[in-house]
């Protein structure tokens, strides 16, 4: 694997990439989230368990709104460094949850620098060189986001495998999550038919990385 952007600057945030453990959960660059050995913050990490296990029986997982005061109340939770037990929250609640986390990853999970090498990488004609190129742009995210990328995908392969019962297949996890991931520079400047199109682009990314 090529060496981890995270040590090239991609979207790091003065003082803190690297830094250990921050305050707040959210809004934070994942980097500094992420404890000395590399692995994701402790909450992210029960939050995702619990989806494994939940998720692929929850109907509208994803895509089922959760209650807006529950949202904050667990948002201010958790930025505040209380003790939460995820296994007791509902999954549709840690669900999204999830999707405000990634929304508030400064640059995005997947890296807005890196926003038109992902789109090339769409545009490829077969589906082996589309994933030869989606692979290649991964190896240049940070290592945490790397991390990060791989445990949600894998969480979001296994709940479409259960679409029987989450109802939920692969497409419909694109569209619900795939926004959530990247989104280009200074995207509030673009005008309806741009957005709607990078919004397209965006649910459509789903690699195998």
């Amino acid at each position: 694997m090529a060496p981890s952007s995270s040590e090239g600057g991609l979207c790091r945030s003065p003082g803190q990439a690297g830094s250990g453990c921050s305050r707040a959960l959210f809004g934070q660059p994942l980097a500094a989230l992420c404890g000395e050995d590399g692995t994701l913050p402790q909450p992210i990490q029960e939050l995702l368990a619990v989806l494994q296990q939940e998720g692929p029986s929850t109907e509208g997982i994803f895509r089922r709104a959760a209650s807006g005061t529950a949202l904050r109340e667990l948002r201010e939770a958790l930025d505040h460094g209380a003790d939460v037990d995820m296994g007791s929250q509902p999954a549709l609640l840690l669900a999204a949850i999830l999707k405000e986390f990634l929304r508030s990853i400064p640059c995005k999970l997947l890296v807005t620098e890196l926003y038109e090498d992902w789109m090339a990488a769409m545009q490829k004609a077969s589906r082996e060189e589309k994933i030869w190129e989606l692979r290649a742009v991964a190896e240049k995210l940070p290592a945490a986001n790397l991390l990060l990328l791989k445990r949600l995908l894998s969480l979001l392969r296994h709940i479409g495998h259960h679409a029987a019962t989450s109802r939920m297949g692969c497409s419909n996890l694109a569209v619900c999550v795939g926004p959530n991931l990247l989104s280009p520079a200074h995207a509030d400047l673009l005008p309806l038919e741009a957005m709607l199109e990078v919004t397209h682009k965006a649910a459509g990314w789903r690699p195998t990385v």
